[in-house]
């Protein structure tokens, strides 16, 4: 797998696209403003299909290009527990930008805890939540990473102040999955540059193991 990021607009939400060299394929993480644009421009340059989104969770930053992969017909998988936010993601506007345009989304695959097939990439996923109730990580153990959205980042963790957000869910999560993973699995999260379980196991300052 080769991973490529863009760092997309408004709020420098991280959209992922994930490689597939063999079979032409790509498949993003997430869905922030541009990242359509991105992901399509990238395939066309290089002949690559794009095969699946991935949303780690339904907040309106990670969101707001889903609309137009809908209409292409490419597959969205997310959380049940976010279906409202993917549906009505008006109940988001006031804790959005002023004037951002968030439009509903259809999710193809609702998953949760287990093991998918996408792209010829096998993921286990991971409900990793308390940022927000339908938060997902996706392990892909051949290459040593998880992308993590906003459940965690380096030297720091997601807000849980806004509806459906807890800390002490959000603490178990972290440390019952994401601290579980091998020490050197590099994690991938929605907003900042990648950190590993090492770093954040012993230097996080809101969750660590000393």
């Amino acid at each position: 797998m080769r991973i490529k990021l863009k760092e997309c607009e408004p709020i420098g939400t991280n959209a992922y696209c994930l490689l597939n060299d063999d079979l032409k394929q790509v498949i993003l993480v997430d869905a922030p403003l541009g990242s359509f644009e991105w992901s399509s421009e990238f395939c066309k340059k290089y002949n690559y299909e794009l095969v699946a989104v991935l949303l780690t969770h339904g907040h309106w930053d990670h969101i707001l290009d889903a609309h137009l992969f809908n209409e292409q017909k490419i597959p969205l998988y997310g959380h049940q527990a976010d279906s409202l936010l993917f549906e009505q993601p008006e109940r988001m506007m006031q804790y959005a930008i002023p004037g951002i345009n968030i439009r509903a989304l259809e999710i193809n695959h609702w998953i949760e805890t287990g093991a998918i097939s996408v792209g010829g990439f096998s993921f286990e996923v991971f409900e990793v939540p308390g940022h927000c109730p339908g938060s997902l990580m996706f392990y892909h153990k051949d290459s040593n990473a998880a992308f993590v959205g906003d459940a965690i980042f380096a030297g720091g963790v997601g807000r849980c102040d806004l509806p459906g957000g807890d800390f002490k869910v959000l603490e178990a999560s972290i440390l019952n999955k994401i601290y579980t993973l091998p020490l050197d699995t590099q994690l991938y999260p929605g907003h900042g540059p990648m950190t590993t379980v090492r770093i954040e196991r012993s230097g996080n300052p809101f969750v660590s193991i000393p």
